[in-house]
């Protein structure tokens, strides 16, 4: 019969801690990004207006609501990991990936797809 040597059980020990602790961390990370945003895209056409909520998800995580053209847009893969936000969001047909800083209560980043890019900036609304 196979046995595991202490340094097996201490390793699946130190993986069961981490695996446990993931969610935590990502809900943790969670109120630096909840609110509701307003963002200022900059594309080839000029300035483009857009609102972005944010909300914890449950689980740990985020969820987003982008709403663009007065119209809301489906957001996907939604991902906060520390301060860097992720997502993706379709738009006219495409899907446009996002990626932003968060600093408080500013946002910063950028936007490609559809053969395009761009920068965004944001403000967190009181």
């Amino acid at each position: 019969m196979n046995r595991l040597t202490p340094r097996a059980v201490l390793l699946l020990l130190v993986a069961a801690v981490l695996l446990a602790a993931a969610p935590l961390a990502l809900a943790a990370d969670a109120p630096k990004a909840v609110g509701t945003w307003d963002i200022v895209a900059k594309t080839p056409n000029g300035e483009m207006p857009s609102t972005l909520t944010i909300k914890a998800a449950d689980g740990g995580g985020v969820k987003a609501e982008f709403e663009l053209d007065g119209l809301s847009r489906t957001v996907t893969d939604e991902k906060l990991e520390g301060d860097i936000l992720r997502m993706k969001v379709q738009y006219e047909g495409g899907v446009y990936d996002v990626e932003a800083k968060i600093a408080g209560d500013t946002l910063e980043g950028t936007w490609q797809g559809g053969g395009y890019s761009g920068t965004l900036k944001a403000k967190r609304r009181p």
